[in-house]
């Protein structure tokens, strides 16, 4: 994990654990660890230094579990938490964003044109708006998920990989995180053509 990785990570750990206090007042670190997937040394860490810094006051000391309450400057920082956040996934959004494109533009570079996507979730939406907007055509999506098969994206109705040939693709591009290898043996191009599979 890099130390890039691990700052977007504990900033989101420490607005969850904010955001759960604000709205349950008697919960148990125990509860609360469980239900936002942490470990309870983290959550009672997090918590004490909450303390320390005034984010956080105890309100029965005495009654357990403790009644957290958020206070005024505790509220004003998990606001700052919350900034940070955005402000770290929209960049990773657009580094992501800009690998596709790049990828895009080297896969129109090869001669290919007209695509079929493999995977219909939130990856083809990100590659279907940047490669409409290199001029490449989508023709198609196919998906190996049955319940996904038939659902309208991007009005294109979902077909199962069997449809590849149909759609006379230049080539299938994966918009999913399962490696090519895995996807190679669903799709048949038909006898007499080829058809590049791709990978972002």
């Amino acid at each position: 994990m890099t130390e890039e990785t691990r700052g977007v990570r504990s900033i989101l750990n420490q607005l969850l654990i904010l955001e759960d206090l604000d709205h349950n007042l008697n919960v148990s670190q125990r509860r609360l660890a469980e239900q936002i997937g942490m470990a309870v040394s983290l959550v009672n860490r997090c918590i004490r230094s909450f303390i320390k810094n005034g984010y956080v006051q105890v309100l029965n000391p005495n009654v357990r579990p403790y009644a957290y309450c958020l206070t005024p400057s505790g509220r004003e920082y998990r606001r700052r938490l919350s900034h940070q956040h955005y402000r770290s996934v929209l960049g990773s959004f657009r580094d992501v964003q800009e690998r596709i494109r790049r990828r895009l533009r080297e896969i129109k570079r090869k001669g290919v044109s007209r695509l079929v996507f493999y995977g219909s979730g939130d990856v083809m939406e990100t590659t279907y708006t940047l490669a409409k907007s290199l001029g490449l055509e989508m023709v198609g999506i196919v998906d190996d998920d049955p319940a996904k098969q038939g659902a309208t994206r991007e009005a294109m109705v979902v077909q199962p990989p069997a449809s590849t040939k149909e759609l006379d693709p230049d080539a299938v591009l994966i918009t999913t995180f399962r490696p090519a290898r895995e996807i190679q043996g669903k799709i048949d191009p038909g006898p007499h053509k080829s058809i590049f599979i791709l990978e972002l």
